[in-house]
C-alpha cells in the first residue's frame, strides 16, 4: 500500500494483514470542528514512514488516530497505544534518531514499564504517568534536536506529539 507520492509519510509493505490500517487521520465519532482541527494537526506531524516486507497487526497507523471519547478509554486501550509508541521508538533507536543512546534506552524502558503496569488488573496510575512523562521528555528533546539539525523527515519529530497525547490520555484516565 502506498499513499499519494506528493504526501509525506505513508505505509509501504509487500503484505499487510490488519483489522485497521490508517494512513493519515482516523477520527471515531466526535464533533466535525474537532475533526477539522485534528486533520490540520495530523498534516503538521505526518512525517514518518512505516516500511516492511510483511506487517501483521491489529491496528496500523501512520499519521493520527483519535479516540473522541477519552472518558471511555480503558487501561487496555492506553496499553495498546503505548505498545504502538514503543514499537516506533524501537525503530527510531535502530535508525539512530535519538542522539543519546542512554536516553534512547531510557525512553524504550519507560514505555515497556508503562505498558507492563497498564496490563495489571489494577494499574498504578502514578507509575504509568511517571514512566510516560520520562518517555515524553526524551522524545520531545530528541525531536527538537532533529528539527534544529534540519532533519524534518525524522520519525522522532512525529512521535513527540504522540507521546504527549498518550500522557494526557493517561492523566485523564487516572484522574491524577
Amino acid at each position: 500500500m502506498t499513499t499519494n507520492d506528493q504526501e509525506q509519510g505513508g505505509i509501504h509493505a509487500r503484505h499487510i494483514r490488519a483489522d485497521n490500517v490508517v494512513s493519515g487521520v482516523q477520527v471515531q465519532g466526535g464533533d466535525p470542528n474537532q475533526a477539522t482541527a485534528l486533520i490540520s494537526l495530523a498534516q503538521g506531524i505526518r512525517r514518518g514512514d512505516i516500511r516492511a516486507d510483511e506487517i501483521v497487526a491489529r491496528n496500523l497507523v501512520s499519521g493520527l488516530q483519535y479516540i473522541t471519547d477519552p472518558e471511555k478509554a480503558s487501561p487496555e486501550n492506553l496499553r495498546r497505544e503505548v505498545a504502538a509508541l514503543r514499537a516506533n521508538v524501537e525503530h527510531v533507536i535502530t535508525v539512530q534518531e535519538i542522539p543519546d543512546l542512554t536516553d534512547a534506552e531510557d525512553a524504550k524502558d519507560s514505555l515497556t514499564a508503562a505498558e507492563a503496569e497498564l496490563a495489571k488488573p489494577s494499574p498504578n496510575g502514578q507509575r504509568v504517568l511517571r514512566k510516560l512523562d520520562e518517555a515524553n521528555t526524551i522524545l520531545t528533546k530528541s525531536a527538537q534536536a532533529a528539527e534544529a539539525a534540519g532533519k524534518l523527515g525524522a520519525l522522532v519529530i512525529k512521535l513527540a506529539p504522540v507521546a504527549a497525547t498518550i500522557w494526557q490520555a493517561a492523566h485523564h484516565l487516572f484522574g491524577i
